[in-house]
Formats: structure tokens, sequence, C-alpha cells
């Protein structure tokens, strides 16, 4: 009956004190719903859904919600990619500051020991 940009945009539907209500995630699902509510109104009473044959529906309403969704979805793990050591640690260090030497030759080490 709708679209299917609207019929994305509809949450969920439920039915409440003979009243089916149509939940909508944007403004213009809902607008687009006001624009045909009494053609729906019309067709639910030449076809009575399976779902609703217990129970008389009277009134039809929609309004829209600001609740996220909840996704119940894991997350996608990324496989941790892996490439070979490519430096030999073969550069000389000529630096004077004794902190920053050391530094620089711990990383120099490092390097060595990958391989």
């Amino acid at each position: 009956m709708f679209m299917l940009p609207v019929q994305k945009m509809i949450k969920f539907a439920y039915i409440k004190n003979d009243t089916l209500f149509f939940v909508f995630s944007h403004p213009a699902g809902k607008q687009e719903f006001d624009n045909n509510i009494q053609n729906i109104k019309s067709a639910l009473k030449f076809v009575n859904p399976e779902e609703c044959k217990d129970s008389v529906i009277t009134d039809i309403k929609a309004f829209v919600t600001h609740t996220p969704i909840k996704v119940n979805a894991k997350p996608e793990i990324k496989k941790a990619l892996h490439y070979p050591e490519r430096a030999r640690g073969d550069f000389s260090i000529n630096i004077h500051d004794e902190k920053l030497s050391a530094l620089v030759r711990s990383i120099q080490n490092i390097i060595k020991a990958g391989k």
C-alpha cells in the first residue's frame, strides 16, 4: 500500500483499545500515512488481516518516535593486518642528549629483535 521508502520509516505497529497504532521513525512517513489514512480505513472494512481477526479495529492513529532502534547485531571484528618488518635497525645514532640517545637506542634494539 505504501511505497518502499515510507515502509522503511514504519518502526512497528500495535493494537490497543481497538485502535491500530503505527509508529514512525520520521515525520515524513507519518505525513504520508496521514494523507492515506482514509484509504487504509476503507480497505480494512473490506479485508480483515489474519492477525486482526480476533479484534475489531475502530480507529487508526500514527505517531513519530525518536527513540533509537536497539540493534543486537554483533560488531564486526576486523582481523589485524600483519606486515613483515622491513626495517633492519642499521642506522647510526648521532644524538648528544643522553636521554634521547638512550630512547633511540632502545627503539633500534626493538627493531633488530623483530627481525
